[in-house]
């Protein structure tokens, strides 16, 4: 399963990425969601660019997930979410990232490019592609589309917390 979405913000490229690779943008969303179990494994500037790499342990709800799933997915697994920042070849920036839950048998990778709005400066684009492959034959489509469907929830969930970041800090 792949899927692309762009988003609008109202700052510029330079101010929107300074955001994105701060830890401080990090520890605010987390705040914002009560979690506070979860570390840094990797902040930090490399060769290549910056390197973001956050552990979070959490629970999934057995009740909240279909009966095919079920033996594929642990009661309790590490999130880890990495993003490898760089300059854009076209401007602006681009994250190679990539999502895993313990050994689940699903991959989610993908790019975040960072490009200045239509309007000449003041806006910025965020252009999203991801896709959702899994190993697991018969319902690996299943499995792709359950979590593609929570992955763009949380695309969106993202997106107002950004916006809610950018009102409160800007």
């Amino acid at each position: 399963m792949e899927m692309t979405v762009e988003r609008r913000y109202p700052v510029d490229v330079e101010t929107l990425y300074a955001i994105l690779t701060s830890k401080a943008f990090f520890e605010q969303r987390y705040a914002w969601g009560k979690v506070e179990d979860y570390r840094f494994d990797a902040f930090e500037q490399t060769e290549d660019g910056a390197l973001i790499r956050i552990v979070q342990p959490i629970t999934i709800r057995a009740d909240k997930i279909p009966g095919f799933a079920r033996r594929f997915l642990p009661t309790r697994a590490d999130l880890t979410t990495e993003f490898r920042w760089h300059p854009a070849p076209e401007g602006g920036y681009r994250a190679e990232y990539r999502f895993a839950l313990g050994n689940v048998p699903v991959k989610v990778n993908g790019t975040m490019t960072l490009l200045p709005g239509s309007d000449g400066g003041g806006e910025s684009r965020q252009i999203t592609q991801v896709a959702v492959r899994s190993s697991v034959p018969l319902v690996g489509g299943k499995l792709e589309k359950l979590i593609g469907q929570r992955f763009d929830q949380a695309l969106e969930g993202d997106y107002r917390a950004t916006l809610r970041y950018i009102e409160e800090k800007q």
